[in-house]
């Protein structure tokens, strides 16, 4: 069975390590050095069962350079039999020999043996030597020692629960043997011919690992091993022990179920267990083990017990298939598959500790440890990368706000060849939560928008999952990103229409105020443009993305690595050495010190073409990082522009608990090849953009050198170049024509391996020549307006009506919302007093003026004539005029007060002339 301590991830950005865990863990620890040298060749299979078992049984008998300063007890010395009885033909003779000299009980007549009250069991013991029981015989004084009574009553409690409640099936041996034993073990048991097997549990249970057993830590754990160790009986009766080191999976589970006050197992859960270590496959090593035990909770809390039961009523007659093949069985007996099953199953080991939700998940899940997420506070967010098969990737999504209405989205693109998972833990305001699972399509991709509203969210959990059973990691990609609505505005118009005639080679003006009529706290935001052809109707998106196949490295990039150190245990961690030994032509230029922690790592190796980048602890100084405890440093290296093709450098982590025994990890990393790739930032759709007018064309293309722009005006039917070949830099060029609402800018290399289009279409327009207005964009709090001024040039142009359009483009769901604007031109004089029919405000004068000016005009036809004084939010000031008049010149004097008498603020003020459909415009400044 293969035991992790020590785990690292390095990516492009991230470099994570899991301290090894003290306590219960530290025995696992030895046994993971043992993997280790077996894995490599230090030590023989042979040798390394040997020496587990003389850390559990002889520890004298370990060689020096194996022996620990302290020996920490082992869980269960069931799998060590296991694995004995398995190699047991190709075991040396003296190998066997110590083996059986621990698992063949020798009679001796200071042996006692005491039948269960349920008469299940019969435990042998003695009172005196190393392997005694407590003689205290006082709870009761019936001549039996209190602890082989208590021992018998656990142990009946074991029978009658596992096997006559649940109906696994029973040793065949009845009453079945029980001795006890001093040793590094909770327990064990162990064959003693076929089915038939015996246990042995340990004489104390004093100094073991800490539990939540009211009667106490020796109860707690004396408890749980009878529950484990019975269970260890049952499977070899019933499956012959076919599950590999899946059994202890199983037995822990059983642990729970028969006292669930004692909760051992909690001290395995920070360990490797899909809590504390999601990234670790659910068979890491090849199979479960006593942490993973909450792999087969989830099942019984999801579907009841029975599927458990179930479960080994399955091995009994299919021992030839691996455990999660028989997993996968059973859940499609209960209408699932492995897939989504494990996608839950990573959703509950999220929910734990201060993110437990009431009421789902776990139900225990408020005492669990908490286990390791990417921490996400702004938005959008952007994260990658690659999961292992049977594991998850955690992220914690936090800051939001009660002010915050509408929708948090994910968009997700999971590796086409995998069984992805996507879920969303989600914690709400008020204290309650949902998990939502989201539907991933044929290529494991999905856009989606959560249930819970952003103001009912107080943090989301989102869980990427790779389901498939075995095979290589699998790559995803997900943004996150607040979709705040906005209170909507809504555009409101004082006039449909402007209409003015004017002399030839004069100038006139009309107002249009433009308000916010929309919801309460919404904010209008709008551009203004003048175009001689109305928008037409709604454009279609446009879009492509071409591929890039060429084999080029990112060279001449310098780019920060972000480098995190998580202690993931409850203890303190000395990181000692992290070392990443980069390739020649990969220049280190800095790196910063290591920040957090309690005693901060610093940067102390030195930098180069191809070096060696080095970080060392701080000179003894123990507790570098407490548990739960991250620190981080960031180093700027620049690969060199030759490089080409993958990448690989090795990495070294070493760390001690306490200073003792020095734990390392190392592998390498894999910087994959890339080729160029472009991105049009701007124009990207949407714009508006008037011929003659100058194009910021903005864009991202990474390892070109030059790049060719083109554009399109029909929706990418045809192209024009724009710049033939220009450095990648970004470029500006001025528009000429034709007008056109459908086009595309494509930027891309000079071969066309690689490009990109805008993502829709912009408009390009002409502009109205004969009209301006004295404000182009803004924004407009709801209740309010703004007085635009629309300035009419007759200058040059014949008589005759011509026609253009005021074009507002805003946030509102009416947008783009159109004014039609017209222009009557007649040739009839060129002063207002020698037109009687031209409408008109000649000026005031004096403008700026203190304290009077006066305002001359003229109307085109006899009709009521109305003079009013305006602010420059469209309210009416003061109403200078409102009578009958015939056509001609006037004029009428305006004292800087309003209609109540008052004098108004010194300010920017607007005349206003409306003569039947007609309506003209003055400025005027009241100076002080």
């Amino acid at each position: 069975m293969q035991r992790r301590l020590l785990t690292l991830f390095l990516t492009v950005a991230i470099l994570a390590i899991a301290a090894a865990q003290a306590g219960a863990l530290e025995g696992d620890a030895f046994v993971k050095r043992l993997d280790q040298a077996v894995a490599g060749g230090e030590l023989t299979v042979e040798e390394g069962l040997l020496y587990e078992f003389y850390y559990g049984f002889d520890q004298a008998s370990l060689p020096p350079s194996w022996r620990p300063t302290s020996f920490a007890p082992l869980k269960c010395g069931t799998d060590l039999m296991r694995r004995f009885e398995e190699l047991r033909p190709t075991l040396s003779a003296e190998t066997v020999k110590t083996f059986e000299s621990q698992l063949v009980r020798v009679s001796s007549p200071e042996k006692a043996i005491y039948l269960s009250p349920l008469g299940h069991f019969n435990l042998t013991y003695l009172t005196t030597g190393t392997n005694a029981v407590s003689a205290t015989d006082v709870d009761p004084a019936n001549g039996i020692p209190d602890y082989v009574d208590k021992m018998a009553g656990y142990m009946d409690v074991s029978w009658e629960t596992e096997i006559v409640t649940m109906g696994f099936t029973a040793p065949p041996t009845h009453p079945y043997p029980i001795s006890f034993e001093s040793m590094d073990y909770y327990g064990y048991t162990s064959v003693v011919s076929g089915s038939a097997t015996q246990i042995v549990l340990h004489n104390t249970f004093a100094g073991f690992p800490p539990n939540d057993d009211p009667d106490g830590n020796v109860a707690g754990a004396a408890r749980a091993t009878c529950a484990h160790e019975f269970k260890h009986a049952s499977q070899r009766a019933q499956s012959g022990w076919s599950e590999g080191g899946w059994v202890e999976l199983d037995a822990t589970w059983m642990e729970d179920v028969v006292f669930d006050q004692v909760n051992d197992y909690y001290n395995y859960l920070p360990g490797n267990s899909g809590i504390a270590s999601p990234q670790l496959s659910l068979d890491d090593g090849g199979t479960g083990s006593y942490e993973d035990c909450i792999w087969q909770m989830w099942m019984s809390e999801t579907y009841g017990n029975q599927i458990i039961i179930d479960l080994w009523d399955w091995r009994s007659t299919h021992t030839g298939e691996t455990m999660l093949t028989s997993y996968q069985s059973i859940l499609a007996l209960y209408g699932t598959t492995l897939s989504p099953a494990h996608a839950e199953f990573t959703a509950w080991n999220y929910a734990t500790s201060s993110r437990a939700l009431a009421g789902l998940g776990y139900q225990e899940a408020a005492g669990f440890p908490q286990g390791p997420a990417t921490y996400v506070s702004t938005y959008p967010y952007v994260g990658n990368g690659t999961i292992a098969h049977l594991a998850a990737q955690d992220i914690y999504c936090t800051s939001f706000s009660a002010l915050d209405e509408g929708t948090l989205s994910l968009d997700f693109n999971g590796d086409d060849t995998g069984a992805m998972g996507l879920i969303a833990v989600i914690k709400k305001t008020d204290g309650t939560g949902v998990i939502e699972t989201v539907s991933l399509d044929a290529d494991q991709d999905a856009l989606y928008d959560l249930g819970v509203p952003l103001d009912q969210i107080s943090s989301v959990g989102v869980i990427v999952s790779n389901n498939t059973a075995t095979g290589v990691n699998k790559t995803w990609s997900l943004t996150v990103t607040k979709n705040i609505v906005l209170p909507i505005p809504v555009v409101s118009l004082d006039s449909a229409t402007l209409d003015l005639e004017l002399d030839v080679d004069t100038t006139g003006q009309q107002t249009l105020t433009l308000s916010n009529t929309g919801e309460a706290g919404s904010t209008l935001s709008y551009d203004i443009y003048l175009m001689t052809t109305a928008p037409g109707a709604a454009k279609s998106v446009a879009g492509s993305d071409v591929s890039c196949t060429q084999s080029l490295y990112l060279g001449g990039t310098t780019v920060d690595l972000n480098l995190s150190v998580y202690n993931g245990s409850t203890d303190d961690e000395w990181l000692t050495d992290v070392d990443i030994d980069f390739p020649a032509g990969v220049v280190v230029n800095s790196a910063t010190s290591f920040t957090g922690g309690t005693a901060p790592l610093a940067f102390t190796g030195p930098t180069g073409d191809g070096v060696a980048a080095n970080w060392h602890g701080n000179d003894g100084t123990w507790g570098a990082l407490h548990g739960g405890e991250t620190a981080s440093c960031t180093v700027n290296v620049t690969f060199g522009a030759g490089l080409s093709g993958d990448q690989s450098f090795g990495w070294t982590v070493q760390g001690d608990v306490y200073g003792a025994d020095p734990h390392s990890l190392s592998g390498s990393f894999v910087l994959t090849a890339s080729g160029p790739s472009v991105q049009v930032d701007q124009p990207n759709g949407g714009e508006y953009l008037a011929v003659g007018s100058a194009m910021d064309m903005l864009w991202t293309a990474t390892i070109l050198t030059d790049v060719k722009v083109e554009l399109s005006r029909n929706n990418g039917g045809l192209w024009e170049d724009v710049l033939a070949t220009t450095p990648n830099d970004g470029a500006e060029s001025t528009i000429s024509g034709p007008a056109s609402e459908l086009c595309l800018l494509r930027v891309g290399s000079l071969d066309g391996s690689a490009t990109d289009v805008s993502d829709g279409v912009f408009t390009i327009y002409d502009p109205v020549p004969w009209l301006a207005v004295d404000v182009t964009s803004g924004g407009i709090a709801q209740g309010s307006g703004d007085l635009l001024t629309f300035t009419f040039d007759a200058t040059g142009l014949a008589d005759g009506v011509y026609t253009g359009y005021v074009v507002i483009v805003s946030n509102a769901t009416t947008s783009p919302d159109v004014v039609t604007a017209t222009l009557t031109v007649v040739d009839i004089g060129t002063g207002v007093g020698d037109a009687p029919n031209v409408f008109a405000i000649a000026g005031a004068y004096p403008n700026p003026f203190n304290p009077t000016t006066k305002v001359e005009f003229a109307v085109h036809r006899d009709g009521p004539v109305t003079i009013d004084v305006l602010d420059l939010q469209g309210r009416v000031v003061r109403t200078l005029l409102s009578q009958r008049l015939t056509a001609g010149s006037a004029s009428v004097v305006w004292d800087g007060t309003d209609d109540a008498g008052r004098t108004v603020a010194s300010g920017t003020y607007m005349a206003r002339l409306r003569a039947g459909d007609r309506v003209a415009t003055q400025k005027m400044t009241l100076a002080k």
